[in-house]
């Protein structure tokens, strides 16, 4: 079986960073060798286990209301764009450059992790 990152990195160029979380467990965290590190690989770590599964699941919860649920979540930081995906029983991130076509990728990698 395939890693994750594996299936993402090569869908588009701007993708330098993925993790996926399972069951609130990191199962993969990978940065891209072409980009540098834009943050230490810890709050990276506490990012996965904390912020994001938090945000998904506010979204999730105001969308399953009466909006049919979230298909994905973007955080705009300064250095980069964080693509949040719901997966299986718990959630991808995506990290993206700055200037790419987020909704382009999004499409690209949600349609690879249905595959």
């Amino acid at each position: 079986m395939s890693k994750v990152s594996e299936i993402l990195f090569p869908l588009d160029p701007s993708i330098r960073y993925v993790a996926v979380n399972r069951g609130g467990r990191i199962v993969e965290m990978e940065q891209n060798t072409r980009f540098p590190m834009v943050s230490p690989a810890e709050t990276d770590r506490m990012e996965e286990l904390l912020v994001n599964p938090t945000i998904l699941d506010i979204a999730r919860r105001r969308g399953e209301m009466d909006l049919g649920g979230v298909v994905f979540v973007i955080i705009r930081y300064d250095a980069i764009y964080g693509l949040l995906l719901p997966y299986r029983e718990g959630h991808v991130s995506v990290g993206i450059e700055p200037g790419a076509d987020i909704q382009a990728v999004a499409d690209k990698c949600i349609d690879a992790l249905r595959r």
